[in-house]
């Protein structure tokens, strides 16, 4: 099969990757759609130690065509979460979310010991597969994973109905993380803190705020400093925690949502003198992601940059990593080809 390959000498595309063998517990996937994640490219630029091997890519929607444990679910259009869990360790035997996000021995899709999504084919346990109502298109379904990353905020309860609220970065997750609160009834219109308005557009007329984000903390403008309960930080930069830690009022909390795999030196005084909170957000809840793209008033479509052919995918990963660019998607399966256009909507 066809599969994007990082190896010793560097990424790949190779046409004669063997196609995997599930195991008794597992499913044999064929990939409809896989989406290109800003953590896909942080592992090319060495987050994780730049040790990552294999097939990479962590979101998709493909159709079960295999699966001896569950015969019934061959046919079905489905995405799957990305840690697979021991189910023997402390982490897995306390269950729930600890369990789903933070197994001591797991692996993941396309990020640690795990092929992933950029290839025709995929493997992966039963249990981590979520079935996608066939009302739900193929090009929305891929955003199952990025979307579910968006619903963990809420799952997590770090957001009081009376907060005032910042999502700090304007791009693919920070726009998900706004579409998500926005539709938590918040007593205060949320903040997007960019530096594109024509994105905050997106998320619909007078849907949030817009702030223009400056290029240094130093910068921001008074009336912005300690002014908001929860800062949601999707930038993913150094400088964008210093300008999160500004913004937040004292006793707030900041909510750290990128991974960057650039290495940087922060000072932490200021964390401590006002005494704010922050905490980590990964992996969320599909069955909420699910349906909010059921529900048929959120269309993520709008938030597709271009979509590409398995065989554009170094294209693809530039277009992605290019300044301004939000969700970039591979159409893998022939029956999406035809949507693979390579230009930018």
């Amino acid at each position: 099969m066809k599969a994007f390959v990082v190896g010793q000498d560097g990424p790949s595309l190779q046409k004669d990757f063997p196609v995997p063998t599930p195991q008794p517990n597992e499913a044999l996937v064929k990939v409809l759609r896989a989406g290109i994640c800003n953590t896909d490219l942080e592992l090319l630029k060495g987050y994780k130690g730049g040790m990552f091997r294999g097939v990479l890519g962590h979101e998709f929607v493909g159709e079960v065509v295999e699966c001896s444990s569950k015969p019934d679910l061959v046919g079905s259009r489905v995405a799957g979460e990305l840690n697979i869990s021991c189910s023997n360790c402390r982490s897995c035997a306390r269950g729930g979310d600890v369990a789903r996000n933070h197994c001591l021995s797991r692996r993941v899709l396309g990020i640690i010991n795990h092929d992933g999504t950029y290839a025709e084919y995929l493997t992966l346990p039963v249990v981590n597969l979520h079935v996608v109502p066939p009302s739900v298109p193929v090009e929305l379904a891929a955003f199952v994973e990025p979307l579910a990353a968006a619903c963990r905020i809420v799952e997590q309860n770090l957001i009081k109905p009376t907060d005032k609220v910042c999502v700090l970065g304007d791009g693919k997750l920070g726009l998900l993380i706004a579409e998500v609160l926005i539709r938590q009834n918040l007593q205060e219109k949320i903040t997007l803190m960019g530096r594109h308005v024509e994105k905050a557009a997106l998320l619909g007329e007078s849907a949030a705020t817009f702030l223009h984000a400056p290029q240094t903390a130093d910068e921001l403008p008074d009336d912005v400093k300690g002014n908001f309960d929860v800062v949601v930080d999707a930038a993913g930069t150094v400088e964008g925690l210093k300008m999160a830690a500004a913004m937040t009022v004292p006793m707030g909390t900041i909510v750290l949502k990128s991974t960057c795999a650039a290495k940087a030196t922060i000072d932490t005084s200021g964390f401590v003198v006002q005494e704010l909170t922050i905490v980590g957000s990964r992996c969320g809840p599909f069955p909420e992601a699910i349906q909010l793209l059921t529900e048929g008033n959120f269309d993520p479509s709008k938030y597709i940059t271009a979509v590409y052919t398995l065989d554009q995918v170094e294209e693809a990963m530039e277009v992605a990593g290019s300044r301004g660019a939000l969700k970039v998607q591979l159409a893998i399966a022939e029956s999406e080809l035809p949507a693979a256009t390579g230009q930018r909507r």
